[in-house]
């Protein structure tokens, strides 16, 4: 019971300092409303269900390195001619490669996600991955292949 009576002070805290901080009109009058729709949620979960909805379970399943940094760079749409080049030396001039998009992490690590146009058998993609890997200097593990 105290940390429901401690958690409807902190939101009436809250809602006194919107009310500062946004002066008289729409802004104030939506903020308002939306605050007195949070607590009102917050005391009917505390009466009927108990408390028994708690928000950190709901943000314990993201994994972790959705908060990491990571990077992306789209190769069809930096050097076109590039992806071309690949296909005439690996598949003939055949066009197979659709795109290639390389992701970096905090770590520097590059994974690369290819998109082909052709589904290549498990020889073909193992060929193809060591290929990719070498032009990028990257690990074959590091290639995934849609």
């Amino acid at each position: 019971m105290k940390n429901i009576i401690v958690n409807i002070l902190i939101l009436v805290m809250m809602f006194n300092i919107i009310m500062l901080i946004f002066p008289e009109g729409k802004t104030q009058k939506f903020c308002r409303l939306i605050i007195k729709i949070f607590i009102i949620v917050y005391i009917i979960n505390n009466i009927f269900f108990n408390g028994s909805i708690v928000f950190e379970d709901l943000l314990q399943d993201v994994p972790v390195s959705s908060y990491s940094y990571q990077r992306e760079i789209n190769i069809e749409n930096v050097d076109k001619e590039f992806i071309d080049k690949i296909n005439n030396n690996t598949f003939d001039g055949e066009e197979v490669i659709k795109d290639i998009t390389l992701n970096f992490t905090e770590d520097m690590d590059i994974k690369a996600v290819i998109t082909l146009n052709k589904f290549l058998n498990i020889e073909e993609s193992s060929q193809f991955k060591k290929v990719i890997a070498e032009i990028f200097n990257i690990n074959t593990e590091n290639i995934e292949i849609d």
